[in-house]
């Protein structure tokens, strides 16, 4: 198993300040989706799967699993807040003194990402919902019906580790953004990106092959 890009590579882009990803590759060809979100996230919550299917498909070619984000965004009414401290303490939000729509163009700007051609785009970035109330922030509305379920009217995550199960090539792509951040050099960024790699490949074992109740471990090497 290996790491891409490497260490020097992935040090220049971060030294010039950008956002970038790491990632490995494994054989999936015994899983499914929902045994790859099993695996990796179990009942945690703040975790979601996406399936890429489009038209009338009943099975697309991508899912997409997103697990321990560190940032969750979400609006309810003008309220904007977000919690940057999410992989440690969900409920840690502060206040954001903007205007919905503008607070969103923010995060999306920040949360930015160039991701190599090989990978699907929804291989990193936010996911979420803008919800119907939204709309109330660019036309009136009359808000009249009643909330028996007490959603934020928008949320978003920003994972950081993204699971890609490609269902034509039977491999799943382990995904760690990197957020540029000035205050982390870029070898312990890629340390640290690569720990949580590390720790989705020991979440995801790859296959067992055993006889007599001897077990082996098989890799395939990428």
């Amino acid at each position: 198993m290996s790491i891409t890009p490497e260490f020097t590579d992935f040090a220049t882009v971060y030294d010039a300040g950008e956002n970038q990803v790491i990632y490995t590759r494994l054989a999936a060809d015994l899983d499914t989706p929902v045994s790859i979100m099993m695996k990796l996230a179990g009942a945690r919550k703040n975790s979601f799967m996406l399936e890429s299917v489009t038209g009338g498909e009943i099975r697309g070619r991508y899912s997409i699993i997103g697990i321990k984000p560190d940032l969750i965004w979400k609006t309810e009414g003008n309220h904007v807040s977000i919690n940057r401290m999410a992989r440690f303490d969900d409920e840690a939000f502060i206040t954001i003194d903007k205007k919905p729509l503008e607070a969103f163009r923010d995060l999306l700007a920040e949360s930015h990402i160039n991701l190599p051609h090989d990978l699907p785009q929804a291989a990193a970035g936010v996911f979420g919902y803008l919800g119907y109330d939204t709309i109330r922030h660019v036309e009136y509305l009359p808000n009249v019906n009643p909330d028996p379920i007490g959603l934020p009217d928008a949320l978003f995550v920003r994972p950081s580790v993204v699971a890609v199960l490609d269902g034509a090539k039977g491999e799943v792509i382990l995904v760690a953004p990197v957020w540029y951040d000035a205050a982390i050099s870029a070898r312990a960024a890629y340390a640290q990106a690569a720990e949580r790699v590390m720790d989705a490949v020991r979440d995801y074992p790859p296959r067992f092959l055993g006889r007599g109740g001897k077990g082996q471990r098989l890799y395939r090497r990428r």
